[in-house]
């Protein structure tokens, strides 16, 4: 087994204990830090977050919004069947990453390690919790939006050339 396999092995292997460690988030610090994980595990991470109380059963401690978590796992979860469905029709899969795909990328894992954190950042800063968080929740969905339009063009893209690209 080549060493990527090997890794994307070990993120399958983690997903069950990272989701372990964030149901039980809101009894202890470390459980919350212990989640601060790779990108496999990103959309149980998004998923979960959105469970109220979660993190934190201070009310004050939102739980990642709906909205966020369903337009991100969706992105994910469409460009792994556009990427099926390119693969089927044109017989290429051309997994290449685009700027605004990494940025977003990026973004949901500030997102994640700052959901992580905020029952901890809360106390700090109670009256910025609300315009901060909906500036991150903000941009990260946008950046999201953006990367799932781009690979929504290079797959029309594919389509159209018939797997030799454009």
């Amino acid at each position: 087994m080549s060493w990527p396999n090997r890794i994307t092995v070990l993120r399958l292997l983690l997903v069950t204990p990272f989701i372990l460690l964030l149901v039980n988030a809101a009894s202890s610090p470390a459980y919350r830090y212990g989640a601060m994980a790779h990108y496999a595990l990103m959309i149980s991470a998004l998923v979960t977050m959105s469970i109220p109380g979660i993190l934190s059963s201070d009310p004050a401690v939102p739980p990642l919004p709906l909205w966020v978590s369903v337009t991100l796992v969706s992105r994910d979860v469409f460009m792994l069947f556009g990427a099926s469905i390119i693969f089927l029709l044109a017989g290429v899969f051309q997994g290449l990453p685009s700027a605004t795909g990494k940025a977003a990328t990026v973004m949901q894992f500030v997102t994640v390690v700052v959901m992580c954190a905020a029952p901890d950042l809360v106390p700090l800063a109670p009256e910025a919790v609300g315009v901060g968080f909906n500036i991150l929740w903000g941009l990260t969905v946008a950046l999201g939006v953006l990367s799932w339009l781009g690979y929504i063009r290079m797959g029309s893209r594919l389509l159209t050339a018939g797997g030799h690209g454009s």
